[in-house]
């Protein structure tokens, strides 16, 4: 085989193999629900924190919220668990997993330590506990609160089928 035959074939099974990474990095449309969910629990686990001695402890009604929809986190968190696991072994999947959960906390803890916010996250903490049991509620509580969790390697690609010829 030529050189130039030998370079070709190193640079096709390269791009193929980034190619592949890159598409297991990418966030399905279930994960990135999850992430949301994720995001959510983060948020008002720092709140509960953070305004224990405030006016407005969110304490209790994080906890209300992690008690009626431990169902739900606990599907989301597999859901998450599963997207780090694609083209990881076990304990690589464990470290990404964790490493995401920990940022999402650490986002909100590097605040200020302003406790303006807590009557409105004491707020948010009981609309989470009041939803509907499933994740869409959860999700779209989590938007409307302007949450965005952080997707490294961003959305998966969505491929819309067609009919026509």
């Amino acid at each position: 085989m030529s050189k130039l035959k030998k370079l070709m074939l190193v640079g096709i099974i390269g791009s193929v193999t980034l190619a592949g990474s890159a598409q297991a990095a990418c966030w399905a449309p279930a994960a990135v629900d999850a992430a949301h969910v994720r995001d959510l629990q983060s948020r008002l686990m720092v709140a509960a924190l953070r305004c224990a001695k405030s006016e407005h402890d969110v304490l209790p009604h994080y906890n209300r919220f992690v008690r009626d929809k431990k169902p739900l986190l606990k599907l989301g968190n597999g859901i998450l668990r599963g997207h780090f696991a694609q083209g990881r072994n076990k304990r690589q999947a464990i470290k990404h997993y964790d490493r995401y959960a920990v940022s999402l906390a650490n986002k909100y803890g590097a605040g200020s330590g302003d406790l303006s916010e807590c009557k409105a996250m004491k707020d948010l903490a009981n609309s989470a506990a009041d939803t509907d049991s499933n994740i869409t509620s959860l999700v779209n509580i989590s938007q409307f609160h302007g949450l965005t969790p952080n997707l490294p390697g961003g959305r998966c690609g969505i491929i819309i089928a067609s009919t026509e010829n």
